[in-house]
């Protein structure tokens, strides 16, 4: 179990790291699939005084934040969040800021050459929309990061 915790701490502090500056979608899905196999491996063996899936259990918030950004699930998260119900629930606001605006870090590189596109146009908009709402949940109700 120590392991399974460590390995997971390990890879969530990666992906949160303050010298991490961007993240690319195509970066965090091969994450994913990385989280998927220790997932697997987790529940390969059955360990003597532990019941099934406990192990997994130690990549229960990394997989709870990756499944809300692979499957861009903003209205849910925002309109669940801090409900006992949320799919969501282990996803604090920050962690999920940090990632997004590493994301739109990447993305603001490749807008130089797409700004004419209407579906970059509204993705962009709609990123801009969900970091506002993570920053006003983040910080309670006021910015703590000025907009660039």
């Amino acid at each position: 179990m120590c392991a399974c915790k460590h390995i997971a701490s390990v890879l969530m502090e990666f992906l949160l790291d303050p010298d991490v500056k961007s993240i690319s979608m195509g970066a965090l899905q091969q994450f994913n699939l990385d989280v998927i196999q220790c997932e697997q491996f987790a529940n390969s063996e059955p360990v003597p005084g532990f019941r099934d899936g406990a192990l997994q259990m130690a990549f229960l918030e990394l997989r709870q934040l990756l499944d809300l950004f692979m499957s861009w699930d903003w209205s849910s998260y925002l309109a669940d969040h801090g409900q006992l119900s949320s799919k969501y629930l282990r996803v604090t606001p920050q962690r999920a800021l940090t990632v997004l605006e590493k994301l739109r870090d990447t993305d603001k590189k490749k807008q130089l050459l797409s700004t004419f596109k209407k579906n970059e146009r509204d993705k962009k908009k709609l990123m801009d929309t969900v970091l506002k709402q993570l920053r006003s949940l983040a910080y309670g109700g006021h910015q703590g990061k000025s907009q660039s």
